[in-house]
């Protein structure tokens, strides 16, 4: 064999090995996130599909569901509102896909998502619920209330992303679906170098108010850099334009109280285009702004967080009220 040849076959054990190393120590990474943040709620099925489920306060009285964003999971918001809802009953979800959560096969939208929320309300015999959404978790939120308005009487949305057109996603969320390079961004790079990323990405959504201390750790958010998380959650953003425009017409028909908390400074979405421009379509809907806040403004104003839960519960108790009153034919 000429000496290219030699070097040539070198070089291709060399980089065979370095790619078997590769892949060893990122199984090894995905072993140790999931090693330092288990599951650390109740695990219910619903319909065959293991949902992961944290629920606090008391156990009767009205409910309040609440909806992490994309990228995250239940221990995202509970970290922001848990001690400030001590008082409520209220259910932490890992949306399908996510955290803890599974999700069905086949192709998923915020329709399949809202079905298999609402038969866990059902499962549960809870509602109907408040429910909380934040960024992409409002959209889930609103598609929840438009389809299931018996399980739903009330909504708040923390920076809601609500209306289509908002941008390309991240070139890697499509690309961690194309042959050869995909398996190796989901099972080895993300693995391997995400977190510093992530926390990065958490850095931008707090802009311009300070990352919480230890967020990463507390929120669990390198959860996402396990493959089928990463996966779930980049097929969302990839069709995420889609989805909002499927839904975004129907806005003007979710009649519960509804407020929106929009901040001044988000830098990760237009708040505007979304929560404020949507706010004007729907009939019983409240536009607030929160000055200096950035996308994750639930963490350092919760205190707002709660006291709109409480102002859309009394809107809801005196519609269902009137309508009691008045009755069905008025």
């Amino acid at each position: 064999m000429p000496l290219a040849g030699y070097i040539i076959a070198g070089l291709a054990v060399g980089l065979a090995a370095l790619m078997a190393l590769s892949w060893i120590l990122a199984r090894r990474a995905i072993d140790t996130i999931e090693a330092r943040f288990p599951p650390r709620a109740e695990f219910i099925a619903i319909d065959g599909v293991r949902l992961h489920l944290r629920q606090t306060g008391p156990a009767h009285g009205s409910a309040i569901l609440v909806l992490h964003g994309a990228a995250s999971n239940l221990e995202e918001p509970h970290l922001a509102l848990g001690d400030t809802f001590s008082g409520e009953r209220v259910l932490w979800l890992d949306r399908p896909g996510l955290g803890w959560s599974e999700r069905p096969a086949g192709p998923w939208s915020p329709e399949r998502e809202a079905k298999l929320i609402a038969r866990l309300l059902e499962t549960l015999e809870v509602g109907p619920v408040t429910v909380i959404g934040h960024s992409w978790g409002g959209a889930i939120a609103l598609r929840l209330a438009m389809d299931y308005p018996d399980r739903v009487d009330s909504v708040v949305l923390i920076a809601p992303a609500l209306s289509a057109w908002i941008g390309d996603a991240a070139w890697f969320n499509a690309a961690s679906f194309w042959p050869i390079l995909g398996p190796l961004i989901t099972h080895v790079i993300v693995p391997l170098i995400g977190e510093e990323q992530a926390r990065s990405g958490a850095v931008s959504a707090f802009h311009p108010e300070e990352l919480p201390d230890d967020y990463l750790e507390q929120s669990a958010l390198p959860l996402l850099l396990r493959p089928s998380t990463w996966r779930a959650n980049a097929r969302d953003m990839m069709e995420v334009n889609h989805h909002l425009e499927v839904q975004e017409d129907r806005y003007e028909d979710t009649h519960q109280p509804t407020m929106i908390i929009n901040a001044r400074a988000d830098t990760v979405l237009w708040a505007h285009r979304h929560g404020g421009m949507v706010s004007q379509r729907m009939p019983r809907a409240t536009l607030q702004w929160v000055s200096g806040a950035g996308h994750n403004l639930h963490h350092h104003h919760p205190a707002i967080i709660l006291e709109a839960v409480h102002k859309v519960r009394e809107q809801a108790r005196d519609l269902a009220g009137n309508t009691v009153m008045t009755g069905p034919a008025a």
